[in-house]
């Protein structure tokens, strides 16, 4: 019993199943997932190793990194090993391909780390291996801020409460505190104090060390238990802390801590300020995992954050300052919007052409059935919801309801033709079969490619293609089962409104029949118009621009403001407030938050979403505005605009060894990248050279008195920067317990020259005795990039795309001469957009393989799928208008589009050639007869489905809100497409099968001419 006649005579169990499968359905959507886009990007470990005692970069380099990055290229399935040597920090980042194993990539990491840990020096820390990278634009900010407590309380709360609890929670990978300085115990020493006594920094410190601690000592026996012993020596108060005794002295008095240091429960220097809308915060920046869902991590901080704040006063407010989970749900949002809207438009189209209510609610329930079934095959598949799946949706909506209008069509002629109501529906629906089940593989078929395709594509791709195959094949199933069901149930009122309706489509069908007998019988010159045509959009569609992926802004962008290195806080501090003064003056601009440190300050704008100006606009507006700030400061002010999908940042790598001779190359390549239109905001990846007082030391002196270079510097150390002498409990927390000189004691070079050493035996000597000092100039980090230095010069495009940005990039390129072993390349996503361009276009050659294999095998000729497949390469006719039209750019949604318009547009092709063989092997139709009613018979339903699948993504292709480039690329191109390949299929199809036609005949008279010519040699 086949479905259609299953469903006519049992529908009491097909209504138990549409239910079954509905709640299913409804229980899948509410558990899927929200993201914006599939997690496709390169998967990234970052290690931390920070080195105590500030070990210049280069140093760092060599000690540090460099044996990280041996230990770590051996990884499994590792695709890249980049570096950053700064001072007293190392960070390596390893990045994968999408879809690794992060979970056992991450384990690996961390055995190949210990085998190499016992060979760095002794100064590195413990590291921190996170699955993140360093420069990841944080998912969430947010800012804690008390018009009663300052920000050294503020900061004191954030890392207590908020941090602490915050770093806890699933897919959080990183937090860092900005604004406020840190609590800390300062023992701040008096130089002269312990000159006087002979001692030395670290002694102070050891004495302190060894002062505050509980030990374990041992066990005693009582009786039939073991009793621990400990020694316990834990400070209990501050005050406790000054009474630790440091020396005794020859008249056996004790020297106390408070005797040589003033002992204070304080704050560090300030390494960082933070504002929010000019008001003194303290921030967050929050960054994820690589591999976490950004939706699910923020609603969950929201969650924690919403808790933590019923434990705080009310004088204190928590600001969110930003959200990326906020644009992905207006995002999914405003895709769902599209998407309903679609499906609107497809019912009164619908209801258009079909003119009566039973016949439309016949189809259109078909499309809620079709797509919940679709939700809870996605729930099975582990898939999300995202654009992607969604724009799979919004595509499927107007198809969905293609195989339920044929099968009502061809029902309704079985109706008219006097057929009871269930037989008609039973067997008006497995008449249809065969081009159902043609048409919805077709389409299904060309997602098979994705499987030859890189694994970055198949990731971002293979939610839309599972989604749209799903949705078909949900709708064959519901076109064979509830539409012959509903057909099959009262009178049929089509046929009779039918004959009363002399209307438009009646005029239409007329003026269609006399243009299809003309192309028909001129059909050589109409065919060679039409691929004309062809041709001049396939050379169009050539000349457009390129990009991996098309970007939508996010409504805000960052302003980087750096300044020489070395440049005070203060100093950073001032400049960064002249950009909010004028940033803040801009009727658009929402939230102005702020984040200095040191030479290198960020300022994060947030924009009202009800403004009349791009981003893009906005930054040309500031640019000059900003130009003049902090100029005596040698400041540099650029931006980095927030956006999703692909990056607006194009980047030219230059590797080498001499830091030197690679500082001079990328200087040259900016020079000449300055000179390229679209390119701005360029700058060089790298610091300038920190100013330095080299502290020389005399080694033939400094063995005299019995020490090494390591000796003085460690004890230069203690003296200037400080050591960590000890952590003070204090209500469960631990406070670190700083012993250094007082300020007066080492604040200038002057000062430094007067520090005093004391040797091993005793005595005191004088610094300058040892050492002498040189100024110089040490850099500030070492980038690398697969154990290779190099210098990246960063440009952001500005209307136009990154192929073009390349290609004139590297014209300007060639008459910059390399020494050996000096190279550049392009870094960033260009590399993979070629790649990935090269390998779309190879997945839609495959396709049109796939669906000829298809034709043929459903067909059983050789020939009739090249008349099908002509419906093809007329889609570039109207690709070519609409993208040109819209100034839309070949990105990876329109190569995506472009293929699965080949399984979408022979749909209607088929359906005419499936009639054709119909009418001549059925009614004995001759060949120029069928091909013309074919044309008249279809005409409806074929108008039918384009306009339900074009209307269904207008809503789509013209949605203009944030982050629709995102998804409107797809759309744009599937409807150009469909409508000029609808209309020429029209009147091709048949032209194409009467010159097929045409051409059989004439090999047939050939051969007969052939066999003529043999017989008469033979007689």
């Amino acid at each position: 019993m086949s479905l259609p006649s299953y469903s006519t005579r049992r529908p009491i169990s097909m209504l138990m199943l549409f239910t079954a499968l509905t709640l299913f359905g409804i229980v899948a959507f509410t558990r899927l997932p929200v993201e914006l886009m599939p997690n496709a990007s390169y998967d990234k470990i970052t290690i931390l190793v920070n080195i105590r005692g500030g070990m210049p970069p280069v140093d760092v380099e060599f000690l540090v990194t460099r044996p990280i990055e041996e230990a770590l290229s051996s990884v499994t399935h590792l695709e890249s090993i980049g570096s950053t040597s700064k001072e007293g920090k190392s960070t390596v980042v390893l990045s994968f391909p999408p879809g690794t194993d992060m979970d056992f990539a991450s384990l690996e990491v961390r055995e190949k780390f210990a085998k190499v840990k016992n060979k760095l020096p002794r100064e590195a820390e413990k590291p921190v291996i996170a699955k993140y990278e360093e420069s990841d634009t944080p998912i969430m900010i947010l800012a804690v801020a008390s018009f009663v407590q300052t920000t050294e309380q503020i900061r004191t709360l954030v890392e207590e409460r908020f941090k602490e609890r915050l770093s806890r929670i699933r897919g959080v990978a990183n937090i860092e505190v900005g604004g406020g300085r840190e609590r800390k115990i300062l023992c701040e020493i008096d130089q002269k104090r312990i000159q006087a006594l002979n001692l030395s920094v670290q002694r102070v410190v050891s004495s302190i060390s060894k002062n505050n601690l509980n030990l374990m000592v041992g066990s005693v026996d009582k009786k039939k238990y073991k009793i621990l012993l400990r020694t316990m020596g834990q400070l209990p108060s501050v005050d406790a802390i000054k009474d630790i005794p440091i020396l005794k002295t020859d008249q056996y008095s004790i020297v106390r801590l408070a005797d040589i240091a003033e002992v204070k429960d304080s704050f560090m220097e300030a390494t960082t300020y933070a504002r929010t809308n000019t008001q003194d915060v303290v921030s967050l920046y929050i960054q994820k995992e690589s591999t976490a869902n950004t939706v699910k991590v923020c609603e969950t901080i929201e969650q924690e954050i919403a808790e933590i704040v019923k434990t705080l006063g009310t004088d204190v407010r928590v600001i969110t300052v930003s959200n990326q989970a906020l644009f992905i749900q207006k995002a999914i949002e405003t895709v769902m919007k599209s998407l309903k809207e679609g499906a609107i438009l497809a019912i009164i189209v619908l209801f258009l052409f079909l003119r009566d209510i039973r016949s439309t609610v016949a189809i259109a329930a078909s499309m809620p059935l079709s797509i919940i079934i679709t939700f809870a095959l996605m729930y099975f598949s582990g898939l999300t919801i995202n654009v992607q799946t969604l724009s799979g949706l919004a595509l499927g909506i107007g198809m969905l309801t293609d195989n339920a209008v044929v099968v009502l069509e061809n029902i309704d002629i079985k109706r008219s033709k006097g057929q009871n109501s269930i037989d008609a529906a039973i067997e008006g629906s497995n008449q249809m079969l065969l081009a159902l089940v043609s048409s919805t593989l077709a389409t299904v078929i060309v997602f098979l490619p994705i499987v030859f395709i890189n694994k970055q594509i198949q990731l971002l791709y293979k939610g839309l293609a599972l989604t749209v195959t799903f949705s078909l094949l949900a709708s064959l199933f519901t076109a064979l089962s509830i539409v012959p069901l509903m057909a099959s149930r009262g009178k049929n009122k089509l046929a009779t409104k039918k004959k009363k309706s002399k209307g438009i489509m009646k005029s239409f069908r007329h003026f269609y029949r006399k243009g299809l007998v003309f192309a028909v019988r001129r059909r050589y010159l109409h065919v060679a118009i039409v691929f004309f045509a062809m041709y001049l959009g396939f050379k169009y569609i050539g000349t457009l621009e390129k990009e991996l992926l098309a970007s939508s802004e996010e409504g805000k962008f960052t302003i980087f403001v750096e300044l020489p290195s070395g440049a005070k806080l203060e100093l950073s501090d001032r400049v960064v407030k002249e950009v909010e003064d004028i940033v803040s003056k801009i009727p658009e601009v929402q939230t102005v938050s702020s984040r200095v440190e040191g030479w290198s300050s960020k300022v994060y704008v947030e924009l009202s979403e009800k403004r009349d100006k791009t981003v893009e606009q906005m930054i040309e507006e500031l640019r000059p505005r900003l130009k003049t700030v902090g100029e005596a400061e040698r400041a540099f002010i650029y931006f980095s605009e927030s956006r999703g999908g692909g990056s607006k940042e194009f980047l030219v790598d230059v590797y080498g060894y001499d830091y030197a001779t690679l500082k001079k190359l990328a200087t040259e390549i900016a020079g000449k990248m300055e000179k390229t239109s679209g390119l701005t905001d360029l700058k060089l990846r790298m610091k300038e050279g920190r100013p330095e007082y080299e502290i020389v030391v005399d080694k033939n002196k400094a063995a005299a008195h019995g020490m090494s270079t390591k000796d003085i510097a460690d004890e230069l150390h203690a003296q200037i920067r400080g050591l960590e002498a000890t952590r003070f409990h204090s209500k469960g927390k631990e406070i670190e317990t700083i012993a250094r000189l007082q300020q007066k004691d080492r604040a200038h070079l002057s000062d430094i020259r007067k520090l005093t050493l004391i040797t091993p035996k005793g005595d005191l000597i004088e610094l300058k005795d040892v050492v002498h000092f040189k100024e110089g100039i040490g850099p500030s980090e070492v980038w690398r990039l697969n154990k290779t230095r190099m210098i990246q010069v960063s440009a952001n495009l500005h209307d136009i795309s990154m192929e073009k940005a390349a290609s004139l990039t590297a014209e300007q390129l060639k008459s910059i001469q390399f020494p050996k072993d000096y190279y550049y390349l392009f870094g960033g996503d260009y590399a993979r957009e070629v790649e990935n361009q090269h390998q779309l276009s190879t997945a839609l050659l495959i396709t049109l393989v796939l669906i000829y294999m298809l034709l043929a095998s459903l067909f059983e000729s050789y020939f009739q799928p090249f008349i099908i497949m002509t419906a093809i390469p007329l889609c570039s006719i109207g690709v070519a208008i609409a993208l040109g039209s819209t100034h839309t750019t070949i990105s990876m949604g329109v190569m995506i589009g472009a293929i699965m318009l080949g399984g979408i547009v022979v749909n209607h092709s088929i359906v005419m050639v499936d009639h054709i063989n119909y009418l001549i092997r059925e009614h004995k139709y001759g060949k120029m007869r069928a091909a013309v009613a074919s044309g008249i018979d279809r005409l409806r339903p074929i108008m039918m489905t384009a306009a339900t699948t074009v209307l269904g993504l207008i809503p789509t292709a013209l949605d203009r809100s944030q982050g629709a480039s995102l998804w409107s690329p797809l759309a744009i191109t599937v409807i150009g497409g469909l409508i000029s390949s609808t209309v020429m299929t029209l009147f091709i199809v048949p032209s194409i099968y009467m010159i097929f036609n045409d051409i059989g005949r004439l090999f047939t008279w050939a051969a007969s001419l052939i066999f003529q010519a043999k017989t008469t040699v033979k007689a």
